[in-house]
């Protein structure tokens, strides 16, 4: 299968949902909680740039299903479900922080195929298809060749789930981490960081209970630019490892 139609109508998609995220930022007047969680928020971006993804797909796969952060499922019986994050770092966008992105990935038969990742105010537009690599931009981009943890430079991409059980031991394995590494940052986009794994400027990410819509076009990013993904799904939730082979099973071991 070619997947070239799907990676292009993917690509003018994230750029139509660019435009209003760009013309309303730092204009935001609605802020809502989707949920107790208190990061999980919504805005008439997220609204409006999903819809901008929707329709301009919709227009040449009816028949495919859509799973969106904000409108869900639509399942029309299809190979073919596209999983789309039309905002992907609310929280900083509505601080006025441009570190934020639009994600939009390819299942068949529930393998990814591919994956964008676009930063419309750094117009960082990553993107992969299934074995023919991962690229920024257009040049061809592979996870770090890193192989010492203590020079490595790490992202924690932290659940909006609130259990205090659950944030203590994720907060214990940051500091680990934190300490025998360059440093954990946390950058509020789960979709940006894993497309800086898959350039090499981050050597490893890892997070728990992570929405399928922020990492699934990451994932596969990260595949095929010769990295490691351990995935481990839990209904539309994933919790995952990645980096090259070496961080990953360096990570892991640290991970409880």
């Amino acid at each position: 299968m070619k997947y070239d139609i799907f990676l292009k109508q993917a690509i003018i998609a994230a750029k139509k949902a660019s435009v209003p995220i760009l013309s309303n930022f730092e204009k935001i007047k609605t802020i809502k909680k989707k949920n107790k969680n208190i990061r999980d928020l919504i805005t008439e971006v997220d609204i409006l740039s999903e819809k901008k993804i929707i329709s301009s797909l919709k227009a040449k796969f009816t028949k495919h299903n859509f799973l969106a952060e904000e409108s869900g499922l639509q399942n029309n019986k299809s190979d073919f479900t596209w999983i789309i994050d039309p905002l992907d770092g609310t929280v900083n966008y509505i601080k006025g922080i441009k570190l934020c992105a639009i994600s939009i990935a390819l299942t068949y038969k529930k393998e990814t195929i591919l994956g964008v990742i676009y930063n419309p105010f750094s117009k960082e537009l990553y993107y992969s298809s299934k074995k023919s690599g991962s690229y920024l931009n257009g040049n061809p981009i592979q996870v770090s060749n890193n192989k010492d943890l203590d020079s490595c430079l790490l992202v924690s991409a932290f659940s909006s789930k609130i259990s205090l059980k659950n944030r203590n031991k994720e907060y214990k394995n940051f500091g680990n981490l934190n300490n025998k590494s360059l440093g954990v940052l946390r950058i509020g986009s789960a979709a940006l960081a894993m497309a800086m794994v898959a350039k090499g400027s981050i050597d490893g990410i890892w997070g728990s209970d992570l929405k399928i819509w922020d990492i699934e076009a990451g994932i596969c990013l990260i595949k095929e630019a010769h990295g490691q993904v351990l995935e481990k799904k839990n209904g539309t939730n994933k919790t995952i490892i990645a980096g090259n082979n070496y961080v990953v099973n360096k990570v892991k071991k640290i991970l409880k």
